[in-house]
């Protein structure tokens, strides 16, 4: 449909469109909302509101009063994006029961709407930097034990049966004393994948150590949020982090360690560094995909940062918006899309095909539909009868003209030669051969928005399914766990340490 010069499209709050003169048009009530007063962090009544363009949050607090934040800068963005809403995935197994609501009764209960595509296992609360921008709470008094960590695992495997990848992190996971003995207890043949998040100064420090994390096939993500010295010291503190971080990626290259670059992003400090970032990730083969995450201003760290406006923050589609001007045109704001396996507001993505003249996002040769099965309930490409539907239709639309793209011969060739290597005529490989293949062929661009007090909302927990995986066998969403739980961890409070003390939060 065409839209005039003076006539807009707005939803009603029934999120169907209506017609009104542009020049009346100030604000418009989108939708409501469950969310959280961001001053005494009690649940309260919200609203969605569209002005000028932008998605507002607006929260009404019986005692501390109004408030507002930014949740989408581009409203176009948000309104399409719910049209990207998948039915979810439930798991095998629920930890807690319905009885006080979102997000009290965390665990996963019956009304979480998505399993657990990427559970977190938080291994200690010891860390070796005191991120300003950091979102947790280390508190330096907790190191998981094996006992628990085994638990944990065991518990993943019963609620999920099978999972593409688990991640490591902390505090600092590296850390932890017993670090190799844990990755040796999560080699699971149920798991595809075993992740470690990590500051990089142990891999900045030893090429042994990466050597052992790439003999036990771990994936790292490292955290780079900028190429420049200044940046990262705003947003990681003192010190020479760009050295290291650039040791590190020496490191993980020689020892063909299989890598992730995660950057946070901050309006006004290193968003005009995206490009940089984008630019790794396509020279480098070891660097296996790019995760951007807009800053959440909570945590010990992070509700300290700033100045902060919540009115003037990074979201999703100012990321998507970056792409072109800072890669020359190589990704466009089109190559982009919500992640169906979660709410639309938590996740983007993109998938790049690998060919002999450079990476070709997914999004231009495949069939919308289809590329939708492809990522929907997962947050990793999965080398399944979806993704191969979704490969064939793209060499047929390919060999038909019906996508016209500037070299088609060499997207056709590349996807031939996968097909012929992932699914070969006289056998079939295991899953974890297919995975190898793919990710050979394929990157992955992210950008995952976590929330804070001001941002928080019910309906995106629901849909969560990144899950911290605790001690006692529950999968908390991330944000309900930082915003609500965390601090009450029992792990966190004082010397402690074991799972003997672990009690659901009151």
């Amino acid at each position: 449909m065409s839209q005039s010069d003076d006539v807009c499209m707005i939803p009603n709050p029934e999120q169907r469109f209506i017609r009104t003169p542009r020049a009346e048009v100030l604000e418009v009530f989108h939708s409501f909302s469950r969310s959280m007063c961001p001053t005494c962090r009690k649940l309260v009544d919200g609203q969605r509101i569209i002005r000028d363009g932008q998605v507002i949050l607006r929260k009404q607090c019986p005692t501390c009063g109004k408030s507002e934040a930014l949740i989408s800068s581009d409203a176009e963005w948000f309104l399409r994006s719910l049209t990207f809403l998948a039915r979810g995935s439930v798991p095998h197994k629920y930890s807690t029961e319905v009885k006080d609501g979102c997000p009290t009764d965390c665990g996963l209960c019956p009304s979480h709407e998505q399993h657990s595509c990427l559970p977190i296992i938080e291994i200690t609360n010891h860390c070796n930097l005191d991120c300003p921008i950091c979102i947790v709470q280390n508190r330096h008094n907790y190191n998981m034990t094996r006992a628990e960590f085994t638990a944990v695992v065991d518990g993943l495997i019963e609620k999920e049966g099978t999972l593409d990848t688990i991640n490591i992190s902390g505090g600092e996971p590296t850390m932890h004393p017993e670090f190799m003995d844990f990755l040796d207890i999560a080699k699971r043949p149920e798991i595809s994948r075993v992740s470690i998040s990590t500051n990089g100064l142990k891999l900045a420090a030893s090429l042994d150590f990466c050597k052992e994390l790439a003999d036990r096939g771990v994936y790292v993500s490292l955290q780079l949020d900028a190429l420049s010295a200044p940046e990262l010291r705003v947003l990681r503190g003192s010190g020479d982090h760009r050295a290291a971080r650039m040791r590190a990626l020496e490191n993980l290259e020689q020892a063909n360690v299989r890598t992730t670059i995660v950057s946070t992003v901050a309006r006004g400090v290193n968003d005009d560094q995206i490009g940089e970032c984008v630019k790794l990730l396509y020279e480098n083969d070891f660097i296996y995909s790019l995760m951007f995450q807009p800053a959440a201003y909570t945590g010990y760290g992070g509700s300290h940062f700033g100045p902060h406006d919540p009115m003037n923050i990074i979201t999703i589609p100012d990321i998507v918006r970056a792409f072109e001007p800072q890669t020359a045109g190589a990704l466009t704001y089109s190559d982009f899309m919500p992640l169906p396996c979660s709410h639309p507001s938590c996740f983007a993505l993109t998938y790049l095909l690998k060919t002999k003249e450079g990476m070709v996002p997914f999004p231009r040769f495949i069939e919308l539909e289809k590329y939708l099965r492809v990522i929907c309930n997962r947050g990793t490409i999965r080398p399944d009868e979806n993704l191969e539907e979704a490969v064939r239709g793209a060499i047929d639309d390919l060999w038909s003209g019906k996508h016209q793209l500037p070299d088609p011969d060499q997207i056709l060739g590349t996807l031939k030669h996968l097909l012929r290597l992932m699914y070969p005529a006289d056998r079939v490989l295991e899953l974890e051969d297919r995975l190898q293949i793919g990710e050979g062929a394929v990157k992955t661009i992210f950008i995952h928005a976590f929330m804070d007090e001001h941002t928080f909302e019910v309906d995106r927990i629901k849909k969560c399914c990144t899950h911290y995986a605790m001690p006692d066998g529950r999968l908390m969403p991330g944000c309900a766990y930082n915003m609500f739980h965390r601090a009450k961890d029992p792990r966190y409070q004082g010397d402690v340490g074991s799972a003997t003390i672990w009690q659901k939060d009151g």
